[in-house]
């Protein structure tokens, strides 16, 4: 007679022979197809409709399925991206037993959402994949194969001693402590979905934005405009964007680019700053240039900005980032000159316009900004202006109908800054000058407030008897 603990092995064996050979009888499908059995919510209707994947969908379900990195998704709003990701969740939680996949959401209400959808689509698997749900409640779904999915708020003690299969941090931007909980999630988690819809530039959301266009770090990026959306078209825009009550916030919450996403929520200063401002252009080396600086403290500077000889100014290349350099001014002279021995100039460097600031004498050094730049044969120059007259002209270089300032793909923190910094809280007719933006922006201002503007000046004829006649042209 078997003892109760070797009858419970057995029952363990056998039960461990009937999964597998339901295993064997019920085999996996292949994503997509899983995917297009369920059924989600209609917001139109408020019923359930199939889940038909639109094509951006599909190409976004590859890209959730790179194990190697983890995903961002910056996107426009309204587009079943948040479906998407956790119908994803629920394939690797259905055909794969005990996995944890937790989903952070802004508000309590908001991750009650969230299992609110996970559920409907368990619901609705065919019956021959379908799971059963051994529990349920406002927090946590649980399968009988030990797969959960649990929601929460984002706090920042959120998920804190959980080890989770997959992550998905949805609308981060709108978290209260985003860069405390991201990094609590990224040190225990081993695939992390983010989405989010940009909510400007500072956060954790550009950055990872950045790092990932740039190749760096374990995120890899992807952005979905507004109109990938098959139901949407250039008439859709002009009614939900172009015509909507406040068109600025419009464009942002339905963006076409990565800029718009990150736009910030106060707006954007230079608002004429567009696509014509942007060229695909190296340094030509029989143009005039100049240089404009900024010293900085953490961050300096330098823009390379060329005349083309109809007059139109170019920026052609930067020295400048949102890292900090932390150079003493003659290391930042010495990378300045580095830099430009690459550009392949054969006219030599005009001028460099610089900081005003930069005359005044450094009490460690004993000598100033300026005489470290003349003794590097950098010629600097700093006529001193309002912050006011020097964003009047760049807005005026910018929108000038037709020789507007072009700057190249060569300079891409100067183009972000352009089209991203928002006006200052207390003084909003000048950008914010408390932004990470603010060095190369003020570079730039030097050199339209220092470059000399040559014009044809009309001098009326003397028409006088001892006037000598000469040619006017």
């Amino acid at each position: 007679m078997l003892s109760a603990a070797d009858r419970k092995r057995a029952e363990a064996m056998l039960a461990a022979v009937e999964q597998v050979k339901e295993a064997q009888r019920v085999s996996i499908p292949l994503e997509l197809d899983f995917i297009r059995s369920l059924q989600i919510e209609d917001k139109v209707s408020g019923g359930l409709i199939d889940f038909d994947l639109w094509p951006f969908q599909e190409d976004l379900l590859a890209v959730l399925n790179n194990e190697e990195f983890w995903t961002f998704v910056l996107k426009a709003r309204q587009l079943g991206i948040t479906w998407t990701v956790e119908a994803h969740l629920i394939f690797l939680g259905t055909f794969w037993g005990n996995r944890l996949f937790l989903i952070y959401s802004q508000s309590g209400k908001d991750a009650v959402d969230a299992l609110d959808r996970i559920r409907i689509m368990i619901q609705s698997i065919p019956e021959i994949w379908r799971p059963k749900i051994v529990k349920d409640n406002l927090t946590e779904i649980e399968l009988d194969n030990g797969s959960r999915f649990k929601a929460m708020m984002a706090t920042k003690r959120a998920g804190r001693g959980l080890a989770p299969f997959a992550v998905l941090c949805d609308e981060v931007g709108t978290w209260q402590w985003p860069e405390d909980q991201m990094s609590t999630i990224e040190a225990g988690a081993q695939r992390i979905f983010v989405v989010g819809t940009g909510q400007g530039q500072e956060g954790p959301l550009p950055k990872m934005w950045r790092g990932s266009q740039a190749g760096k770090g374990r995120y890899r990026s992807v952005f979905y405009p507004w109109h990938v959306h098959p139901g949407r078209d250039e008439h859709w825009y002009q009614i939900n964007v172009v015509e909507s009550p406040e068109p600025r916030l419009a464009s942002r919450e339905f963006a076409a680019t990565p800029e718009e996403a990150f736009a910030a929520p106060e707006g954007i200063y230079f608002q004429r700053w567009s696509e014509t401002n942007k060229v695909a252009m190296k340094p030509q080396h029989n143009w005039d240039t100049w240089r404009a600086v900024d010293f900085g403290f953490h961050w300096p500077a330098c823009l390379w900005i060329q005349e083309s000889p109809s007059g139109q100014s170019v920026v052609v290349a930067e020295l400048a980032g949102r890292e900090a350099f932390d150079w003493t001014t003659e290391e930042f002279a010495d990378n300045i000159l580095a830099k430009e021995a690459t550009l392949g100039l054969v006219k030599p460097v005009r001028a460099t316009f610089c900081d005003p600031a930069g005359k005044g004498v450094n009490p460690q050094t004993g000598e100033s900004e300026f005489a470290v730049f003349a003794a590097k044969g950098l010629g600097p120059n700093g006529e001193t202006s309002s912050v006011r007259d020097g964003c009047v002209r760049v807005i005026d270089a910018i929108s000038d109908p037709s020789l507007p300032l072009l700057v190249s793909d060569a300079c891409p923190w100067l183009r972000e800054a352009l089209g991203s910094v928002a006006p200052d809280k207390h003084k909003p007719d000048i950008y914010n000058d408390d932004s990470v933006y603010d060095h190369v922006l003020d570079t730039l201002r030097y050199y339209f407030v220092n470059r000399p503007r040559t014009r044809c000046v009309y001098h009326p004829p003397d028409y006088s008897l001892n006037a000598t006649v000469t040619a006017a042209w």
